[in-house]
């Protein structure tokens, strides 16, 4: 009920609620003209690079003039959150001092862990979609019409699916691959994160909680790859899901459809938010230029003072946030690629025609 209610007292949705009649309000965003939808409408030719380009930048600017759509970045951290804490305590309780727990029910509990974060994810990019294609089309979307919409129960059923896909592809690289976790834990070293975890990284017990959290990072790093993996394959499921009104298998197979046309345009897209979140992350390596100039005798450890750990947290904090607003972004676009892919016309917010 909280999120429902913080949808709705934020991002201008009507509840329709008995005790009291209000007018419909719609989101706040610029004018928007999204053409009508076209079944065989098509996109292609040259030019794939500038409308990836235009795409992207018009995305960030949406986000900038509608800036109440950050909540949507606010809900998606509380769930990576969940994701972090959920695996952080699963590590904690089943290992020393406490009774390990049995592979069947730690299988269970990472499945019901993705399950709840996928699903969550999902219905937040369903809604996302939903306020920009309201913004685009000028058309007012109350609460109640949200959710029938969103298509619950595919939604559900499509986080199922790919929670499942993702737990398989996580154990198998946990049982099979495991020299890739001490590939992201070189990784995880060459960033800040190690001042906020030294020197309790080597110790044991759920008092020494910087070996857990470190274990916990490493899952929720992996768990996001995959999920994003599966993202990007299945690109507009949930676009067609929730304005399309289709079942899930015709769903799938418009979105197999419509990634054909726009393959140009999304690699184009992802690229550069990749770009910029790879800049943002190689300003860690700052720390490493500092720390060599301050402690030039101790280079092979982190020096873990009160001063470096502060900054390597606010660091952290900093990036994270980012990366959350990102993925924001990266929900705008979606719906700027899938009108583009439906129409072969670029949204008029997200770049001239």
């Amino acid at each position: 009920m909280y999120v429902v209610e913080t949808i709705k007292r934020h991002l201008g949705w009507c509840p329709n609620a008995g005790t009291m009649r209000t007018a419909t309000v719609v989101l706040t965003t610029p004018p928007f003209t999204l053409h009508p939808l076209e079944p065989d409408g098509g996109a292609g030719g040259s030019g794939r690079i500038d409308r990836g380009i235009r795409l992207a930048t018009g995305s960030i600017k949406t986000l900038i003039r509608n800036k109440r759509l950050l909540y949507f970045s606010f809900l998606t951290g509380l769930v990576m959150l969940f994701m972090f804490t959920a695996e952080f305590s699963l590590h904690i309780f089943g290992t020393y001092q406490y009774p390990p727990i049995e592979y069947s029910l730690w299988l269970a509990l990472i499945i019901t862990i993705q399950m709840i974060s996928v699903f969550c994810m999902y219905f937040l990019l369903a809604c996302l979609i939903l306020s920009v294609s309201s913004g685009l089309t000028g058309r007012a979307v109350t609460l109640r019409e949200g959710l029938a919409r969103s298509h619950m129960r595919s939604l559900l059923g499509w986080s199922v699916v790919m929670a499942l896909l993702g737990t398989a592809l996580y154990v198998i690289q946990n049982q099979y691959f495991g020299d890739l976790n001490f590939t992201l834990i070189q990784i995880i070293d060459q960033f800040p994160f190690n001042f906020i975890l030294l020197p309790e990284i080597y110790s044991t017990g759920p008092i020494g909680g910087g070996y857990h959290i470190l274990s916990a990072v490493t899952f929720t790093i992996f768990a996001t790859i995959i999920n994003v993996f599966f993202f990007i394959l299945t690109l507009f499921v949930v676009p067609v899901l929730v304005l399309e009104n289709k079942h899930l298998p015709g769903a799938v197979a418009e979105s197999i459809s419509l990634v054909k046309k726009v393959w140009g345009e999304i690699i184009t897209c992802f690229l550069i938010f990749g770009l910029i979140l790879l800049v943002i992350s190689l300003a860690s390596f700052i720390f490493r230029i500092v720390h060599g100039v301050v402690s030039p005798d101790n280079l092979l450890f982190w020096y873990p003072g009160e001063g470096w750990i502060a900054g390597a947290a606010l660091y952290m904090l900093v990036w994270c946030i980012l990366a959350i607003i990102g993925s924001t972004v990266v929900g705008i676009s979606l719906t700027g690629l899938y009108s583009y892919a439906k129409t072969g016309r670029m949204p008029d917010g997200f770049g001239e025609n």
